[in-house]
C-alpha cells in the first residue's frame, strides 16, 4: 500500500509538472500517468531514478535554445508538446521490462545480477530509456549544431531537422543522453544493490544504446521517413504541416513516432540479448 501511495503521490506531481510546463498534451500526460503508476510501485528505485532522469532531462532540453529552433522548424511549439503516442513510443517498453522484472518474482538477493532474467530486464530497461535519451538528446542538441548536418546514407549536407541526419554535436549528445541515463541507474544501484560494486557496466550499456539507438534511428529516417523542406521559407516541414515542400530523404512508409518504436525496439532487444550471453 505504501509503494502504491508513493506511485500515486510522485505520478500526480509529474503530470503537473508536464502541463504546467506544457512538455506534455493532455492526453499525453496521462499515458504518463499510467505509465508513472507502473514503474514507481517498483520496489526498486532503480526503475523510479531512471524513468525520472529521462523524463526531466527529456523536457529540459526540448524547451532549450527554443528561439533558435523555432527558426529552423515549422510548428515548433506545436511539436515541442508530445502527445500519448510520443509517450507510448518513449515508455511502453520501459514499462513492459518493469512489469515482466516483478512477474519474474523479486531476486532471491539483493543483488539482482546473480539472476540471469533479472539482469536481461534491467538491461532492456537500460537500453530502452537509453536509446530514448540519445535520440532526444541528439535531435534537441544536434539541431543547433553550427553547421548543417550530414545525410548519414548518402553522405551530402542537408537542412538542420532533416531525418537520418547526423552531425559531430548530435552524435556527442545521443553519447551523453545514453551515459546520463547508465550513470543514473548505477549511482541507485550503488546505494540499493552495492553487493556488487559500482555498475561500470550500466553506464557503458546506457552509453552504447544512447549511440547505437541514434545511428538505428538515422538510418531509418533516412530511408524509410521522408523529409519535406520547405525552400521559400528555408526550414524542414512538420509531419502534420500541410504545405507542400520538396522531398529531400527518405520514403514515406513510417512516421517519427513508428521510426523511434522501432529504434527503442532494436536497441533494447540488442542489449537484452548481450545481457542473457554474457550473463
Amino acid at each position: 500500500m505504501a509503494r502504491l501511495l508513493f506511485a500515486l503521490g510522485l505520478s500526480i506531481l509529474m503530470v503537473i509538472h508536464t502541463r504546467r510546463k506544457k512538455s506534455l498534451t493532455i492526453d499525453g500526460a496521462v499515458g504518463a500517468f499510467f505509465l508513472g503508476m507502473i514503474t514507481f510501485s517498483s520496489t526498486y528505485f532503480f526503475f523510479t531514478v531512471v524513468l525520472l532522469s529521462f523524463f526531466l532531462s527529456s523536457s529540459k532540453l526540448t524547451k532549450f535554445k527554443a528561439d533558435r529552433k523555432k527558426l529552423i522548424e515549422i510548428d515548433y511549439e506545436k511539436s515541442s508538446e508530445r502527445d500519448l503516442t510520443q509517450v507510448v513510443c518513449n515508455g511502453l517498453l520501459g514499462g513492459i521490462a518493469v512489469g515482466l522484472f516483478h512477474y519474474l518474482g523479486e531476486p532471491t538477493t539483493t543483488c539482482y545480477d546473480q539472476s540471469k532474467l533479472h539482469t536481461v530486464m534491467m538491461w532492456i530497461y537500460i537500453g530502452h530509456y537509453g536509446c530514448c535519451a540519445g535520440d532526444t538528446w541528439a535531435s534537441e542538441l544536434g539541431v543547433l549544431n553550427k553547421g548543417w548536418p550530414t545525410l548519414i546514407t548518402t553522405f551530402k549536407k542537408v537542412p538542420p531537422g532533416t531525418n537520418g541526419g547526423v552531425s559531430p554535436l548530435g552524435l556527442a549528445a545521443s553519447i551523453g543522453g545514453g551515459a546520463f541515463i547508465g550513470l543514473m541507474g548505477a549511482i541507485c544501484l550503488a546505494f540499493e544493490s552495492p553487493c556488487h560494486g559500482f555498475a561500470w557496466d550500466i553506464i557503458v550499456l546506457g552509453s552504447c544504446a544512447g549511440l547505437g539507438g541514434s545511428l538505428i534511428d538515422s538510418v531509418l529516417g533516412a530511408t524509410v521517413q521522408q523529409t519535406l523542406y520547405s525552400s521559400k521559407k528555408k526550414m524542414v516541414l512538420n509531419e502534420a504541416s500541410k504545405e507542400d515542400g520538396d522531398v529531400i530523404s527518405g520514403h514515406d512508409i513510417l512516421d517519427n513516432h513508428q521510426v523511434n518504436f522501432l529504434s527503442s525496439l532494436l536497441t533494447s532487444s540488442a542489449c537484452g540479448a548481450v545481457a542473457y550471453y554474457l550473463n
